[in-house]
């Protein structure tokens, strides 16, 4: 089932008509692993040619009698895989095989079974309890080859199972692509999820494993990941007064961060999570400040009349990339967090925004107006001819980058309505909404790979 987020936006607070224009528009299990085996495939990019894969059943050990273990981790896995676009998902109705009478283990079932029904890989597996704890052994076999190339024995709690699944995934893209999928992360969103006020929300990629961060009935925006996909930097109006907050997602702790120098527009949270970039607006204008996690400031990114805001790390924390208006209309620029020299990085269109830097750090996403509506596209962190991702009749906004770089989630409005959506990087193809229903979801933030 997929995320079902509701509502609509108020904003509060006595912030300059312009800033919020601006503003509104440019944020609106443990494991044993054996070995990888590396398959050759001719791989020249997501959903260039999809491989036919076959996932079974897990066959029940005496832990699973009813089956709700294997069909959630079988659930997951597809999903997981679908997503990718590397696979097309045989349906189980072509099966011939039974997995609870079949073995698992190479030599201990017939390929032929699946060649017949042209699977190219094949996914079996078992569940079983293992002094006390839940066991799944799972194997990718490579059906053409007839050979096992994938193995992998997760343990760990009952509520851990979707976690494996997304694991599994990410480990079956290494081996068969030569890089780790980006299923086990997360994804932190605004959404109105049930309520009338902004909320910020995590959710998997998946659509599944849906936490809600906030619950304050008032203004929640901007959520930022650093490395550690535990901790969530976000901006609320909770205490009256815009000020950024940093939550323990893991323990369900916070810590309140103001600005004696101004008002908070929003913030990001370096890679290593010992500094934020925060957009603070003082006498008319507004500049990005370096500051520690006490809010104390470190160092002044930016000195201008203008506005600048938005910023976004690089992975490697080094470089931020922000909004500023300073040349007359809003455009992408980057800098260093030492306070080095600003460079402009976008020419083409009159209104650039909310800039996403890749993990490679080669490339930015941000998105850009057309005409009432806007769009996603990529440039070179070294600028040039920008490259549209998005050509459609919805808004789309927000992008933000899978920790693999070969996806972007980001935000589409159609009809007053706002979805979360993933897209495949190197062909702008759309794979999948993210969420449903009657919600207002958007700024959606990628996190880092959640076991480093």
């Amino acid at each position: 089932m997929k995320p079902k987020l509701l509502g609509t936006l108020r904003r509060r607070g006595p912030v300059n008509v312009f800033l919020v224009a601006l503003a509104a528009t440019i944020f609106s299990v443990a494991l044993a692993a054996s070995g990888l085996a590396q398959i050759k495939m001719e791989i020249v990019g997501p959903g260039s040619r999809q491989f036919q894969i076959a996932i079974s059943a897990l066959k029940d050990l005496g832990a699973d009698p009813n089956h709700a273990i294997s069909d959630d981790f079988v659930w997951v896995l597809r999903r997981d895989l679908t997503l990718s676009s590397f696979f097309k998902i045989i349906s189980p109705e072509a099966y011939i095989e039974d997995p609870q009478q079949s073995g698992y283990k190479l030599g201990e079932f017939n390929f032929d079974d699946w060649s017949s029904i042209n699977a190219e890989f094949l996914v079996k597996g078992a569940v079983y309890q293992d002094q006390g704890k839940l066991a799944l052994e799972v194997y990718l076999y490579d059906v053409v080859q007839r050979r096992q190339a994938l193995g992998k024995r997760y343990l760990g709690s009952r509520d851990k199972v979707a976690e494996m699944a997304r694991r599994f995934a990410d480990a079956i893209l290494e081996v068969t692509t030569g890089q780790r999928g980006p299923f086990d992360s997360k994804i932190a969103l605004v959404s109105t999820g049930g309520g009338r006020f902004k909320e910020i929300f995590t959710m998997s990629v998946d659509g599944r494993d849906i936490y809600r961060v906030t619950n304050n009935n008032t203004i929640n925006l901007f959520p930022s990941f650093g490395r550690d996909p535990n901790e969530l930097l976000y901006t609320s109006y909770k205490s009256g007064f815009p000020a950024l907050y940093l939550v323990d997602l893991a323990h369900g702790r916070e810590i309140e961060i103001r600005s004696r120098d101004g008002e908070i527009v929003d913030g990001a949270l370096s890679p290593d999570g010992r500094t934020i970039a925060a957009s603070i607006a003082q006498s008319g204008a507004t500049n990005i400040y370096l500051l520690d996690r006490s809010g104390t400031i470190l160092r002044t990114l930016t000195h201008t009349n203008s506005i600048n805001v938005g910023p976004a790390f690089s992975a490697d924390g080094q470089m931020i990339a922000f909004t500023s208006d300073r040349a007359g209309t809003p455009q992408i620029y980057l800098t260093s967090v030492n306070g080095g020299p600003v460079r402009r990085l976008t020419y083409r269109g009159d209104y650039n925004t909310t800039p996403a830097i890749s993990p490679k750090g080669d490339r930015v996403a941000y998105q850009s107006r057309n005409g009432n509506k806007f769009d996603i596209y990529l440039i070179s962190i070294k600028g040039g001819e920008p490259t549209r991702l998005t050509n459609d009749d919805a808004s789309n906004q927000h992008p933000s980058w899978s920790p693999d770089g070969r996806y972007i989630v980001y935000s589409a409005t159609r009809n007053g309505s706002s979805r979360l959506y993933l897209m495949l990087v190197e062909t702008g193809k759309i794979v999948s909404a993210l969420t449903e229903g009657n919600s207002y979801d958007s700024s959606p933030t990628w996190s880092w790979w959640l076991a480093q």
